[in-house]
C-alpha cells in the first residue's frame, strides 16, 4: 500500500474538479479510476475555495465508497476500500 500511495503522490492528478463542482459525471469517473488503479489523485481548480476542499473530498469519498487518505492544498488522494 505504501508503494501505491508513493506512486500516486508522484503522478499528476488524474481528475480535476472545476466550477461545476461535484457532478454525477465526476463521481462516475472517480469510480472508474478507482476500479482501474485502486487509488486516485484529484485536484480542485483555483475557483474552488480552500475551505471547501475537505468537505468536497469527504463527500466524494462517501459517494464512491472510498477512503480519503490525504489532502494537500487543493489536491487529495482517495483509496479504494
Amino acid at each position: 500500500m505504501k508503494e501505491l500511495l508513493s506512486r500516486v503522490k508522484q503522478e499528476p492528478a488524474k481528475l480535476r474538479i472545476g466550477k461545476k463542482g461535484v457532478t454525477e459525471a465526476i463521481i462516475d469517473e472517480v469510480e472508474n479510476l478507482l476500479k482501474r488503479d485502486s487509488a486516485v489523485k484529484i485536484k480542485c481548480l483555483k475557483i474552488i475555495p480552500n475551505e471547501s476542499i475537505e468537505p468536497i473530498a469527504k463527500n466524494i469519498a462517501k459517494l464512491t465508497h472510498s477512503k480519503l487518505v490525504e489532502i494537500r492544498g487543493k489536491t487529495f488522494i482517495l483509496l479504494k476500500i
